[in-house]
């Protein structure tokens, strides 16, 4: 994924941390808000070209944009809102067609700043794992899910009862949503695992997906992340499954990073040294 620039990112966290709340309402439900605005906007721009077109010319100045977006809002979006997007289109060079999931991250990273001051980021964090496990190891899921005459909105019906069925939180069944309907389903697990790679970097925690052959106890749980976390430099979350099939050790991954000390790894390398089929 990894849509907006770290620059972009820290300005709008900046944007949060400087902005006065509207009276009223909690500083979580205040940002829930603008996350919801967002996600709206970043719907909207999937089929509006010409607005994508517009936001993202760097030769319309500045004021125009925020006009533009003020205009479109008709007064009802949150003034924050409209600085968020603002700030993308002044400050991140991308093409048209890459406005949207800027925008469609932004609402996640919106959403994680809500879900942090409610002091449920590790929860959101965790169901959005859990999701995208699940999708993975699912043949009936991925199937849907890739089904090119299943509809949209078949799909997304089809997301929201998995998602309750496993007791996800309103503001992870807002982010899939939203994947479902940018990318109509494909590549789901990959996507969702993404964001909560985007989540623990919130506290400046790495995602590692450990494979065992055997359950981790808590104690090798531990001593795996006091491993991992020298390796990284960050604090690690583990997200432990079972794979008898790598007959052994252990296989993980962090990132596009691939830890494998499996012993059916180590006997394919032998045998590939060997000679042998």
């Amino acid at each position: 994924m990894a849509r907006v620039s770290p620059a972009l990112a820290e300005h709008v966290q900046t944007l949060f941390d400087e902005a006065a709340r509207p009276s009223g309402v909690t500083r979580a439900r205040w940002i829930d808000r603008v996350a919801s605005e967002l996600d709206a906007f970043a719907r909207l721009l999937a089929t509006q070209v010409r607005l994508r077109k517009a936001l993202s010319d760097p030769g319309l100045p500045p004021e125009a944009k925020r006009a533009l977006l003020a205009d479109l809002g008709r007064g009802q979006l949150d003034e924050t809102t409209v600085e968020v997007l603002a700030t993308a289109a002044e400050h991140q060079r991308m093409s048209f067609r890459e406005l949207t999931g800027v925008v469609a991250e932004l609402a996640a990273l919106t959403a994680f700043t809500a879900a942090d001051e409610a002091g449920e980021l590790d929860r959101v964090e965790d169901d959005l794992y859990r999701f995208a496990t699940l999708v993975e190891r699912d043949r009936r899921a991925r199937s849907a899910l890739t089904n090119p005459g299943l509809p949209v909105e078949s799909k997304r019906a089809f997301v929201a009862e998995l998602l309750a069925a496993g007791g996800a939180s309103d503001r992870t069944a807002a982010l899939i949503d939203l994947l479902v309907e940018m990318d109509e389903g494909h590549d789901l697990d990959r996507e969702a695992k993404a964001l909560a790679e985007l989540a623990a970097r919130r506290h400046n925690r790495v995602v590692a997906e450990v494979r065992t052959a055997v359950e981790l106890d808590d104690e090798r749980r531990a001593r795996l992340a006091e491993v991992l976390t020298r390796i990284t430099g960050r604090p690690v979350d583990l997200r432990c499954t079972t794979d008898e099939a790598i007959l052994g050790s252990v296989v993980v991954r962090i990132g596009d990073d691939l830890l494998d000390g499996s012993v059916r790894t180590r006997l394919e390398l032998a045998r590939e040294q060997l000679g042998v089929a």
